[in-house]
Order: C-alpha cells, then structure tokens, then sequence
C-alpha cells in the first residue's frame, strides 16, 4: 500500500467519524426542533442568510427541504448511481481527502481570524433554545450551498456549457470534465458573490471566503448532494460543540477530533502539492517511465496516426453500463450512448484497449 493510499483510507476513517457525530448531534435535538418550534416562528432569516421573516409554514417547508437534502447527500454512499452526487467507487477516497481539506481549511482560517477578532468566536446563537439552535445551524449548511455555490456555479455552468455547445443534463450534473480547467475561476467567482450577499465585517468576510472557495471545489469537482454533505458535516460539528457545551468529555473529544482531522487535511493537502510538483518537474521523455510503459509507447508510436474522433474503445461505462467510448479532443473519454464524459486521468481504470484499434487500420 502506498502512501497515497493510506492517505485517502485515513480521510475516509475520519469522514466516517465526522459523519457519525454530526448525524447523532442532528438526529438528538431534531425533537428539540419541534418541542421549540414556537420560538422559531418571527425568527429573521439573517441567520441563515436570507433576508425573511418566517412564518410557520416557511418554517415547515424549510425543515422538510433541509432534511429531505441533507438525507439525499447521504444516499450515494449506499447507491453510488445518484448522477447528481458526482459520486461513484473510484472517487469515494478522493472525496473524503477533498473534506478533510475542507475542515482544514475551516478550522485554521477560524483561529487565525479569532486572533485577531475574539469576539466572533461569540454568538447570539449559543443561548437560543437547543430546537431553535437545530434550525438555524440546519439552514445554514442547506443554504450556505443553495446560495453560495449552487446557485451562482450553476448559472456558470449553465452559460459555459451552452457556449461549448456541451449543454446537456449529464454534463451539467457533472461538469468537471468540462470546466477542469475553468475551476479556479469558478471557485473565485461564487466566493465573491458569497462576501456580497452576506456583507459582514472583514474577519467574517474572510471565513466565508475561503469556505466557499473550498466548498465550491467540492460542487464542483464531486456534485451538489457532496457539498450538501460536508456543509452539514462541518456545521453539525461545530453545533456538537454548542449543543452540549456543559458536557466536558464530550466538547473535548469532539474538539480534539476536529484538530486531528485539520491536521490530516493539512498534511493531505500539503502531499498533493508535493506530489504535483515532483510530477512538472518529472521530464516527460520516455526514461521517465518503466519498462513495460516504454514498451507501449513505442508500439503505439510505431502504429498509424490517428484523429482521436476516430479512436473507439471498449469498456463499460459508469453510468449506463455501454462498453463503446469515443476520445474526444481533449483525451477526454466520452459514452456513446448517454454521452457521459470522463476526463483523460480517469482513463486507467477503464481497460483500455489501442492495439485492437491500430490493427484495424493497418488491414
């Protein structure tokens, strides 16, 4: 097992436990949310960044999107064919790797901040009823994605696509391997209009920035139900915290979790970088690869040129289970028969077959 491996299989140890304490902290005070629903009615929307007084049956409609999102971001991990999630078998360890980052992302920008403004550390929020305390913390990882990042991504995306002439259902619930190389923009884009819609003091201007440029990448890269998760993830957390504050054992073991997982997306993310800069820096001529890729390469080269929109290749598409790609331009594989689209890095674990290809022209 290498090193990248235990990485990942770390992360996903780690997602598992952060899932398991934010789903318990939920699922405890969820009766809470109806023993105090009295207190949620008159409530401002500012809490949960949308400027609205609510109402009992806003209060109800928002309770009942907020689960029933939160429930669906969870379903991938038991049925990985949710196109929406961006989630399937070869990406599982890679994602929990991107929520690590997250956490990290959200917890040492949080201390830097407090440093500087300790009263942001302070909420009115604490000292509502634990039910009325659900609520808000439960709208704001709902909503924090709707708002932030769903929102404005999609219409980007939206636009991108019908510029490309990409516009269809699977790539726009699946974009990455059609903005790849836009993600950047992106990201930046959706955690501008996030400082503009909420408008606060810098230090919380700050947070929000860069929670939004992480969570963007995870909209981006694994699908809208992913970022749904680890906004709930990372908000339910922080509410276990809250929520049983006077528990010591409780608060220390979560807040000590959190700093262990920081850690390990700091180190994770720092390995990436690592590894990145050791593959620019690699020669891309043959002798850095082994022998056996070197024997390839050369029977590949010594074969006929071929325009890739006549390359065709066989194996089983993830989505609809058609065994016919076509590579496009870009290298990168796209199904034949629900045109769903995988970039050129995913072209390993799909069996490739080029010989058979090249002796068919050669007859």
């Amino acid at each position: 097992m290498n090193e990248l491996e235990l990485i990942n299989k770390m992360n996903r140890g780690l997602s598992y436990i952060g899932m398991a304490i934010a789903v318990i902290a939920f699922f405890f005070t969820l009766p809470f949310l109806f023993k105090d629903f009295g207190s949620i009615i008159g409530m401002s929307g500012l809490y949960f960044y949308l400027n609205i007084t609510i109402t009992s049956s806003i209060a109800y409609a928002f309770i009942a999107l907020g689960i029933i999102l939160i429930v669906l971001s969870f379903l991938p991990i038991f049925y990985d064919k949710i196109k929406s999630s961006g989630f399937d078998r070869n990406n599982n360890e890679f994602y929990f790797s991107a929520v690590s980052v997250y956490i990290a992302v959200l917890v040492f920008s949080s201390v830097i901040v407090e440093i500087f403004d300790p009263a942001i550390a302070v909420s009115a929020v604490n000292a509502m009823p634990l039910g009325k305390q659900n609520f808000i913390y439960m709208m704001g990882s709902v909503f924090q994605v709707l708002l932030f990042e769903f929102i404005p991504l999609s219409i980007l995306i939206v636009i991108f696509l019908a510029l490309s002439r990409h516009l269809k259902l699977a790539s726009f619930l699946e974009p990455y391997s059609y903005i790849k190389r836009y993600t950047v923009v992106f990201m930046l884009l959706a955690a501008a209009v996030a400082v503009i819609i909420t408008n606060y003091n810098i230090y919380n201007s700050i947070l929000i920035y860069v929670s939004t440029l992480a969570l963007s990448f995870i909209y981006i890269r694994y699908g809208f139900l992913r970022s749904i998760m680890a906004s709930f993830i990372s908000t339910f957390i922080d509410f276990t915290l809250t929520a049983f504050g006077g528990n010591v054992i409780v608060t220390s073991a979560t807040s000590l979790f959190i700093f262990i997982w920081a850690f390990a997306g700091l180190y994770t993310i720092t390995f990436y970088m690592v590894q990145r800069q050791r593959k620019t820096a690699k020669s891309p001529d043959s002798a850095a690869n082994g022998p056996e890729d070197q024997d390839v390469e050369h029977k590949i080269m010594q074969g006929p040129k071929i325009p890739p929109d006549e390359l065709w290749i066989r194996s089983a598409c993830p989505n609809c289970g058609n065994v016919e790609y076509k590579i496009n331009d870009d290298m990168s594989l796209e199904c034949t028969k629900c045109g769903q689209r995988l970039d050129s890095d995913y072209t390993g674990p799909y069996n490739i077959i080029i010989s058979n290809v090249l002796r068919r022209r050669q007859v």
